[in-house]
């Protein structure tokens, strides 16, 4: 797809198409967002800012992969930089709040990748959400919420003060002991980084 030249006009249509466009759009990136030349073909056809306006203005749908489109995307040190310059960590955090159970998974995957700018994640008030999905998320937010506070703590140590300070410790706690494979390995990792 790639080869043949399909990734700037699925960009166009995320920005330009029919809402049923759009999602479909930002799905097929999602998709093509698997590999390393890809991802930054994508940033390269200008796809990471008509994502992040999905997230901010779109439909259900459209939030719902955009998300998932730019957690691949963030696989990338320097798209984890654009994705910031776009303005999406706000609006990531704001799905988490606000979204539907999928939205809300994943945003929560996204910024977990977005380990460059965590600083932006802190100033944008994303750590409480991050905790509470961890608390009372359903099973899929779980594990979502604790990858993202795993990769988060990561050699920061404020970011490990950050969570520490939103309660995270207890609610990762109660995963190890009681959640299922996913979220005991990945609150376990996440309270591995949090007693680096």
């Amino acid at each position: 797809i790639a080869k043949a030249g399909g990734i700037p006009p699925l960009v166009a249509l995320v920005r330009d198409g029919n809402d049923a466009q759009k999602a479909s759009a930002a799905d097929a990136l999602w998709g093509l967002a698997a590999n390393d030349d890809n991802r930054l073909a994508i940033a390269k056809a200008g796809g990471i800012p008509p994502l992040v306006a999905l997230i901010r203005d779109g439909t259900d749908a459209q939030k719902e992969e955009a998300a998932l489109a730019l957690a691949k995307l963030a696989n990338s040190a320097d798209n984890q930089v654009l994705i910031a310059e776009a303005g999406g960590i706000p609006p990531l955090v704001a799905l988490i709040c606000d979204g539907n159970a999928a939205q809300k998974a994943n945003a929560a995957n996204a910024l977990g990748n977005l380990v460059e700018c965590d600083d932006n994640i802190a100033k944008a008030g994303g750590y409480p959400p991050l905790v509470a999905l961890v608390r009372d998320g359903n099973d899929a937010q779980k594990a979502s919420a604790a990858f993202a506070l795993g990769n988060l703590a990561s050699f920061c140590d404020d970011n490990q003060i950050a969570i520490a300070k939103a309660d995270g410790i207890p609610p990762l706690v109660a995963l190890v002991r009681d959640g299922n494979d996913k979220q005991k390995e990945y609150a376990a990792g996440a309270l591995q980084n949090l007693a680096a």
